[in-house]
């Protein structure tokens, strides 16, 4: 199967489901670990997820919370109002040295499944299943 390039230096994000259906978002900052299944060939290219997610609806009384301090966390926001887990490459460190994880920085309070999402976004959300994973409960997602 034909597999897209890895957009090295493009701050860019992949989308995901976990074992529940729910939906995640993961913004790579450039060199964030990436799923192959989220680079396959058949997909539409993958720098494309963030503009594609940002255009579903907002849900009627979805509420975000903001669980990063950056000093704007507005596309993490806007992310999360279309009812995805926002996780964010910030690879920091551990006394055991980098932990290699995408860290959760905005939450839903609506969550959308796979159900929720056109197909195109479906389609690659459900290849990309993290089945052990509740996105609801995981602060940290390391992606191998």
């Amino acid at each position: 199967m034909n597999q897209q390039e890895y957009p090295y230096a493009v701050d860019c994000a992949w989308i995901a489901s976990d074992g529940q259906g729910f939906v995640g978002v993961f913004i790579t900052a450039g060199e964030g670990s990436v799923p192959a299944q989220a680079l396959r060939g058949d997909f539409f290219p993958v720098e494309e997820v963030e503009a594609r997610v940002l255009r579903l609806s907002i849900r009627p009384g979805q509420a975000v919370t903001n669980l990063c301090d950056a000093p704007d966390p507005g596309s993490y926001i806007a992310l999360a109002q279309r009812g995805v887990f926002v996780y964010d490459w910030t690879d920091f460190t551990s006394i055991e040295g980098p932990l290699n994880a995408y860290e959760l920085v905005a939450r839903p309070l609506l969550p959308i499944t796979c159900a929720d999402l056109p197909n195109d976004l479906r389609e690659v959300a459900q290849a990309v299943r993290f089945a052990d994973v509740r996105f609801a409960d995981s602060s940290l997602v390391a992606v191998k």
